[in-house]
């Protein structure tokens, strides 16, 4: 990804990456709110799920864990503004 950036001379490669990175944030999203659920998962996803990091959040989670989805969230409307800013500029430049 960095060689592809560095030899574009319209940032392409960095529009490549947030693709990327929306892709993440989407799915890191979309795992922590099936968690969310009040559904009984089994010993082996709820294993697989600590060790991801997910978390359940409830009345008694710690303030950490809060600012982290939060955070997250925050995380994605920004990669989504970034990249349709980036779409704006490298469709002007076409134009």
């Amino acid at each position: 990804m960095l060689v592809d950036w560095s030899l574009t001379s319209n940032f392409l490669g960095l529009f490549r990456l947030w693709k990327a990175l929306k892709f993440y944030a989407g799915f890191s999203i979309f795992m922590l709110y099936v968690y969310q659920l009040a559904i009984e998962f089994s010993s082996m996803l709820q294993w697989i799920a600590d060790f991801v990091g997910l978390f359940k959040i409830c009345s008694t989670s710690e303030c950490t864990e809060i600012c982290s989805s939060v955070s997250l969230v925050l995380f994605y409307i920004r990669v989504c503004t970034s990249f349709i800013t980036i779409g704006l500029i490298l469709f002007k430049d076409f134009s």
